[in-house]
């Protein structure tokens, strides 16, 4: 990943890795995880693959990356910008 003028996000790893996003990366994670989270079959590869704790997950990096997410279980959407 190039460092340019752009503003870059770090997200710690599990094994403490920081990875920095680009803005066109931070757009399309976004993206991906509000579909992910906002259809059945989204949420149900999260829950297949990482669990009932990768709903959270997913929803708390979106938060962390200031979008507004309803919570991980389905419930009524907040403005998600």
């Amino acid at each position: 990943m190039k460092k340019n003028n752009q503003s870059e996000f770090g997200i710690r790893s599990e094994t403490g890795q920081i990875y920095l996003l680009t803005k066109q990366e931070r757009i399309l994670t976004i993206e991906i995880l509000k579909i992910a989270l906002g259809t059945a079959a989204g949420r149900g590869f999260l829950v297949e693959r990482f669990g009932k704790e990768g709903l959270k997950r997913a929803a708390g990096l979106l938060e962390v990356m200031g979008v507004q997410t309803s919570e991980p279980q389905g419930q009524s959407k907040r403005n998600a910008s």
